[in-house]
């Protein structure tokens, strides 16, 4: 691996003689060394059938199989092929979605349920690495959400009262006081929350696949599922009959013919450096590393990994395509100028590129639920963060084992929408959730 990284250097270097940045390789940094799979090849029997092989359908499997059910778990590629391994692993509770948020559409005592599922998430995925030593980069951090304007600010500021006024830990720090935490004079000020860290999402998702397989789960990958019919998942070799199904394809769900309206996806993608110089990271953190986003719309992020600044975010022109747009001039110019902007010392080079669809509902909230007419099909999708999707495969095994429902009336695959069905039949699927994300905000 020394050797390819130096590889690498080699052939991403700034041309001295041209004075040409040689374009970053379309490749996710986590995906080059990955283990054989095992795929399908028998039909089987099961109590519960998870289909999916990211965080959501990991912690379902998990959860189902700590209740003591016998649990099989088919993944059409490998565990964290999907958003789960592709993202930047922030472990926060705060994701697309604001408590302020969730106070403003259902009410303090709803949001308090809300935000504690989520916080059961964060608090799973790390207690799943510290009980069984998890190789996946975990790195305890600090969060820093940066406002870009005095009006976002303004925002930045209820959301920390809104925090306070609840009891959990957040900080606001003036735009005076941001220099010991970052090495940036372009934001105007800012929140960090304690308690958060970030992982390798893909490397988690590969860990936690033989920690389940070595306490009886049995895990499928390239085994894709072709449908879903009474009691019974289908897939191109095989049958697996279970009493319980969950479905966790996020973006990929429409492709069953299931939940066609309610899931879309957005597009988000990422930039890994250069493994960065000592004097390097200390510019852009001059004491602790942080994981830090801004207040935009589309919000730009970033973290060290590795070794390496992670940097993210998008545009609102292609954060609906339909297809991943791949090596992005565009993107790629928006990500790296803004970076130069924020830190004008720098000069990074950047190795790698690529591009992720995460699954979105039209009011950005999870989709966590049963099938309106066959409640033993369970769907969770669009859980635009890592720590919610462990939160709703926590509470998917809760509410078929524990009759629990205390959120069902608030990720509903069948909620209500801004753009309701019929509107969005007239102007188009993403026309229709664009419009809905901007409303729900």
């Amino acid at each position: 691996m020394q050797c390819y990284n130096s590889y690498l250097s080699i052939l991403y270097r700034k041309d001295v003689f041209m004075n040409k940045t040689i374009f970053p390789q379309d490749q996710s940094f986590w995906y080059l060394n990955r283990p054989r799979c095992v795929s399908l090849q028998e039909s089987l029997q099961a109590d519960v059938v998870v289909v999916g092989g990211g965080m959501a359908g990991l912690t379902a499997a998990q959860s189902f199989m700590q209740k003591n059910k016998k649990v099989i778990l088919l993944e059409a590629y490998y565990c964290g092929a999907g958003a789960s391994g592709k993202s930047s692993g922030f472990i926060t509770p705060n994701c697309e979605l604001s408590l302020a948020i969730f106070v403003q559409r259902y009410g303090k005592q709803a949001a308090q349920h809300i935000w504690h599922a989520v916080e059961q998430g964060v608090q799973h995925i790390r207690n799943n690495i510290e009980q069984y030593k998890l190789a996946c980069d975990y790195s305890p951090e600090d969060t820093l959400v940066v406002a870009n304007s005095p009006k976002e600010l303004k925002e930045l500021i209820q959301e920390h009262e809104c925090l306070t006024q609840f009891g959990y830990a957040s900080n606001y720090i003036q735009k005076e006081d941001l220099s010991r935490l970052i090495g940036s004079k372009e934001y105007y000020g800012g929140v960090t929350y304690e308690h958060t860290f970030g992982i390798n999402g893909y490397k988690y998702c590969q860990e936690m696949k033989k920690v389940l397989s070595e306490h009886g789960v049995q895990i499928y990958e390239e085994t894709p599922v072709l449908a879903i019919e009474e009691h019974t998942v289908i897939t191109k070799q095989a049958r697996v009959k279970a009493d319980i199904i969950v479905v966790c394809t996020d973006q990929f769900t429409p492709q069953l013919q299931r939940l066609t309206a309610q899931v879309y996806h957005a597009q988000t993608f990422l930039l890994i450096s250069q493994v960065l110089r000592a004097e390097e990271k200390q510019q852009i953190f001059p004491n602790n590393n942080l994981m830090v986003w801004d207040t935009d719309l589309i919000y730009t992020y970033f973290r060290i990994a590795n070794q390496r600044l992670l940097l993210g975010g998008g545009s609102l022109l292609n954060t609906y395509d339909a297809k991943a747009q791949h090596n992005s001039t565009f993107i790629y110019n928006k990500l790296t100028n803004y970076f130069k902007y924020k830190f004008p010392t720098l000069e990074l080079q950047f190795e790698q590129f690529w591009p992720g669809l995460i699954g979105l509902s039209k009011d950005v909230a999870p989709i966590a639920g049963p099938d309106k007419t066959h409640d033993y099909i369970y769907y969770i999708a669009a859980s635009a963060g890592l720590s919610i999707a462990a939160g709703m495969g926590m509470y998917c095994a809760d509410y078929y084992c524990d009759k629990r429902d205390d959120l069902k009336d608030y990720f509903s695959p069948y909620r209500s929408s801004a753009i309701p069905d019929w509107a969005q039949k007239i102007l188009g699927k993403k026309i229709s959730f664009a419009l809905a994300n901007t409303l729900s905000r």
